[in-house]
């Protein structure tokens, strides 16, 4: 259901997260003042889904992409050997979509309570895919890089996209949120420096902080990726 692999060593998953900070004037804030979620790079599920004619996407993607080549080249590689090495298959990042890019919870958006979507990732729905993609082979992956003080992690649910069609079609549930009714609920705690994989298309949602302390942060690398004839295509 999920796949938890080493990646980082601490100083190296401390040695990210300073670049990152590096970066700071190009993070982006995602709602809220002062702005305390934020992201560096173009998370397709936010700049398609509130863009899907413009292009923005697209153009910032592309923008976005020497930036974080030069300053992350090493850690795309690294996900991208690590990866290969697991799925038993070549992995690329494609020129035309943005790469894997991180997540920002500053202290005051660090929350408590079980707030974020209950969803499955879709994000491949708004792309054209060239002929041999199968979107039945699917994955999704992060790299906690900084977990609060009290935790942080993700709840899962034996549930799949599969299931959410069936079960829509019959009448049995409105949204995929409704799934959670009837399917036990999995916590996995997130350890900085390790990356986990799993299919985008298991019901999954961002689990809450226990407590916030002062200077809580949570910070992670977010990727999907799509199977295309004979290797994977990684893309944010």
């Amino acid at each position: 259901m999920i796949t938890e692999l080493p990646l980082l060593t601490a100083d190296g998953t401390d040695g990210v997260r300073a670049r990152v900070h590096s970066l700071r004037k190009h993070w982006i804030a995602r709602g809220g003042e002062p702005p305390a979620f934020l992201t560096l790079g173009t998370p397709s599920y936010l700049d398609v889904a509130e863009r899907p004619e413009s292009g923005h996407y697209q153009r910032h993607g592309v923008a976005a992409r020497p930036l974080l080549l030069e300053h992350f080249q090493d850690l795309y590689d690294l996900i991208g050997k690590t990866l290969t090495e697991h799925l038993g298959a070549p992995v690329r990042y494609p020129d035309h979509l943005a790469l894997p890019g991180f997540h920002i919870w500053l202290e005051a958006a660090v929350f408590t309570r079980p707030q974020a979507p209950v969803h499955f990732d879709l994000q491949y729905q708004a792309f054209d895919w060239p002929p041999g993609t199968d979107t039945d082979r699917l994955l999704s992956f992060t790299l906690p890089l900084r977990v609060p003080a009290a935790g942080g992690g993700l709840n899962l649910w034996e549930a799949t996209y599969q299931d959410f069609r069936r079960s829509l079609a019959r009448g049995w549930v409105e949204s995929a949120a409704d799934l959670q009714r009837f399917h036990t609920k999995r916590y996995v705690p997130y350890t900085p420096g390790r990356l986990y994989v799993h299919s985008g298309h298991v019901l999954h949602q961002v689990a809450p902080s226990r407590s916030v302390r002062a200077g809580d942060e949570r910070l992670t690398l977010q990727g999907h990726g799509v199977w295309c004839a004979d290797h994977w295509q990684l893309y944010w």
